[in-house]
């Protein structure tokens, strides 16, 4: 199952019980939804992964996993001016809600060079902080949060998640395809699926 908007919403409210309102939930819908719009186009987020097995060329897919931590998001919010008394747990729950959606739906799909049949293990290659502020704050203003703090809340959360996103964020997977009669190493390029 894919990661979807619902189940990130549902991940980071779970994750947050001592914030309540209409305004958290729309703001995380709007974080959900700019996430989720931006995580999937391999130019914000893509893998690059280690391939051993026979050799050949194949597809790769696998399962993705994060240590549930928040302290990028944090101290990302700190930098964009976003300090008030709120702050730390949104920035908590946001990062521990993201990492617990991924964990358990993300996955990774892409291509193997040199890897027929074999097993796949990769780490993010770009993770694209800017994109994502820009997702976010279109995010925000289709869920009606506007005004000046909704681009700081953006400017923010965006590098933040990105850069825990690529410090934490493994896969493991499998090659498929058609394989020699050789043992080969090779690489694979993937992208969040």
């Amino acid at each position: 199952m894919p990661l979807t908007a619902p189940n990130l919403t549902s991940a980071i409210l779970s994750a947050s019980p001592d914030l309540t309102g209409i305004t958290w939930s729309r703001i995380v819908l709007g974080i959900s939804q700019g996430v989720c719009g931006w995580i999937v186009l391999p130019a914000n987020l893509a893998f690059s992964g280690v391939c051993t097995g026979v050799v050949g060329s194949g597809t790769v897919t696998g399962k993705l996993f994060i240590t549930p931590v928040s302290l990028p998001v944090s101290a990302s919010m700190t930098a964009g001016g976003m300090v008030g008394r709120d702050a730390a747990a949104m920035a908590r729950s946001v990062g521990v809600g993201l990492c617990t959606a991924i964990g358990s739906t993300g996955a990774y799909q892409g291509v193997a060079a040199g890897v027929g049949t074999g097993t796949d293990v990769s780490r993010v290659s770009v993770s694209n902080g800017s994109s994502l502020v820009l997702s976010l704050a279109g995010a925000f203003q289709a869920a009606g949060i506007t005004g000046v703090l909704a681009g700081r809340l953006a400017t923010g959360l965006g590098p933040g998640i990105a850069a825990m996103l690529q410090t934490g964020l493994t896969g493991t997977g499998a090659c498929t395809g058609p394989g020699g009669p050789s043992a080969a190493a090779g690489t694979s390029v993937s992208r969040f699926v």
